[in-house]
């Protein structure tokens, strides 16, 4: 169902079409799309939602950027929670400059845009590099309902593109409940394993003032949360997941032909760190394509720059697509390793960036030969 809330009438006035005014706007003689400026009609039956839809066919860009009710329904409590502090807000402005229509425009600077359904996160990015050009600040609010259970939160891939990071909030998003009309803010996330987060919520309600969000924001401390982990039962679940689900995978394939069996790997390789998450390639797997190709070609004694560890582990990885954190946000996780590496006396720190090996990592069990 393709829906349009806002449209023109011939002298250029704007129209929001509520329950309220629908039967103002039909006084009108003539109403057009405000993006491509074909006529369009007024539906307002006793089931769906007041609304705008096109005449005829049409080109119409935005015609096909088809929304759920609850979407729509979203929209509109936003911005009627900006209106009702008498801050200047509109629904569905179009930006001839850019091709583009936000979902609500605030103050002649801000754009923030509702996302329930799951589309090419490149396509967010975009979007947002779009609005940033023409000088708008830009927020993504979540509208997909947070699986949660036993104190965790569970992430899809696409959930995770509306992760960002500041200092005191660490890594966090938005999230809005059109149905509960309660804004959320997830912060201080913190990985745990596979899509699964712990994580601090804050709730606001849309009776609130900004200036009560602002304070209860104010308050958040910063922090940084500790996950216990069994390293030794971690590394037993991963042998038994590639075991049954992934024996004839690329990676196994790889292990096999280099005559190496997982659970003879170093103990060092396998380990998931706090940003792991940052990263769509298994600890384990980048983590035996840093030793093979890197660890592996030094002895003990040897020194290494952090730059040359840091392009090697670049190499290995892919990080995970997101709509604000730097492309180079996983580089975090790479001196995370460093430090789980220094801590369990594997490498010692010498100065200038540069790192040594204490110790080599040892496999539990002999290489097997292939003939």
């Amino acid at each position: 169902m393709i829906f349009i809330f806002t449209a023109k009438n011939n002298n250029g006035d704007t129209f929001t079409i509520t329950k309220m005014n629908v039967e103002r706007i039909k006084q009108e003689e003539r109403l057009f799309c405000k993006s491509c400026d074909s006529p369009v009609m007024i539906k307002a039956g006793e089931i769906k939602i007041p609304h705008f839809a096109h005449e005829k066919a049409t080109k119409c860009a935005f015609a096909s950027e088809g929304e759920s009710e609850e979407h729509l329904l979203a929209k509109r409590q936003i911005m009627a929670w900006f209106g009702f502090q008498g801050i200047p807000v509109e629904l569905e402005h179009y930006f001839p400059a850019i091709s583009r229509q936000a979902d609500i425009y605030v103050s002649d600077a801000t754009v923030i845009e509702f996302q329930r359904s799951s589309v090419p996160i490149s396509e967010m990015i975009q979007r947002t590099m779009d609005y940033l050009s023409i000088g708008l600040e830009v927020h993504w609010m979540l509208g997909q309902t947070i699986k949660k259970e036993k104190g965790r939160i569970s992430l899809t891939i696409f959930q995770q593109a509306f992760i960002q990071f500041e200092q005191k909030l660490g890594y966090h998003f938005w999230h809005y409940s059109a149905s509960d009309k309660i804004t959320t803010l997830y912060y201080h996330l913190t990985f745990e394993k596979g899509n699964r987060f712990f994580a601090s919520e804050m709730k606001f309600s849309s009776k609130a003032p900004m200036n009560e969000w602002k304070q209860k924001i104010a308050r958040i401390i910063t922090r940084h949360a500790y996950v216990k982990r069994d390293r030794e039962l971690e590394r037993q679940k991963i042998c038994f997941y590639y075991a049954k689900f992934k024996k004839h995978g690329q990676f196994m394939q790889k292990l096999y032909s280099a005559g190496y069996y997982l659970h003879y790997l170093p103990k060092e390789i396998g380990v998931d760190l706090e940003e792991q998450f940052l990263v769509i390639t298994p600890a384990v797997e980048w983590q035996f394509d840093l030793w093979e190709t890197f660890f592996n070609m030094l002895e003990k004694g040897d020194t290494f720059s952090e730059e040359c560890f840091l392009e090697k582990f670049q190499s290995v990885v892919t990080q995970i697509m997101t709509i604000w954190l730097s492309p180079n946000e996983c580089l975090k996780l790479g001196k995370s390793y460093i430090a789980y590496l220094i801590s369990v006396g594997v490498l010692s720190v010498v100065p200038e960036k540069r790192y040594r090996v204490k110790r080599v990592m040892t496999f539990s069990g002999n290489r097997v030969s292939r003939v």
